[in-house]
């Protein structure tokens, strides 16, 4: 998104922080592979993950969860592997079923060909950190959607994927943080490899290997409601108007 535009949660924020919480803990199952890497991804289907949609035009309203007439979310194959593609026709993000803490993420994503309005560009993000309610954001700063719910997202911290500033680190929604150092990595054709690594409450975003920004302090400053640290939340994949596909998408829980 450009700019412009636990068994028991450790948080909670008269249950904002609260909503969506995971029992037990995702990293350690059935799925956990060596070195204590999840897969988020099974090759299959959408297992894993919430298909949210905001709205599909003017005068609707948000399409919702597991609502998807115009098929935003599949599985295809492409480059003879697996992989996830977001049409970006429609706003709004898959949404991990899942919450984590402190964590190490990499994944994998390419550009398709289309593009739709209103921004008719390539934009996308990968989201942690994500809480509250459904469509409560449509775009990046401080400001909730009017009225709450109708935006295409939820309140996260973003990495962000748009040509010319992929690997950036931005908020959606009320969260105060400082940010790190800015790095421009080169970017290329075809696939490319995201890192996430969050810990002791510092961000760190790669590309290709190279970091390229970080941030630390997440605070939720949600109007109304006391200030509380952000340690945990869902991941999203965003649909933002361009074609994007990811594969690859693993996860392991940092101590």
């Amino acid at each position: 998104m450009r700019f412009s535009r636990l068994s028991t949660c450790v948080l909670v924020v008269t249950g904002l922080l609260a909503s969506g919480c995971a029992s037990g803990d995702p990293g350690k199952d059935a799925g956990t592979l060596d070195g204590g890497w999840r897969p988020l991804f099974n090759g299959v289907d959408l297992t894993g993950w919430r298909r949210y949609l905001g709205v599909p035009g003017p005068d609707a309203g948000p399409l919702g969860f597991e609502h998807d007439p115009r098929g935003v979310y599949s599985v295809v194959m492409e480059d003879g592997e697996p992989a996830i593609r977001i049409s970006g026709e429609v706003w709004g993000s898959l949404i991990s079923s899942d919450e984590y803490g402190d964590f190490e993420l990499e994944a994998e994503f390419k550009w398709g060909t289309h593009v739709y309005p209103p921004l008719d560009a390539f934009d996308s993000g990968l989201m942690y950190l994500s809480y509250g309610p459904a469509g409560a954001v449509n775009a990046g700063g401080p400001a909730l959607s009017d009225p709450t719910g109708s935006g295409a997202f939820l309140v996260s911290m973003e990495y962000q994927i748009a040509p010319g500033d992929v690997g950036g680190i931005y908020d959606l929604g009320p969260i105060r943080f400082a940010p790190g150092p800015r790095v421009h990595a080169p970017e290329r054709a075809g696939w490319s490899a995201i890192r996430i690594v969050v810990s002791a409450g510092t961000a760190t975003h790669f590309l290709d290997g190279q970091q390229t920004a970080s941030g630390s302090g997440f605070t939720s400053v949600w109007p109304g409601m006391p200030e509380a640290p952000l340690l945990r939340g869902t991941l999203q994949l965003q649909s933002e108007g361009g074609e994007i596909f990811f594969r690859r998408l693993r996860i392991r829980p940092l101590p």
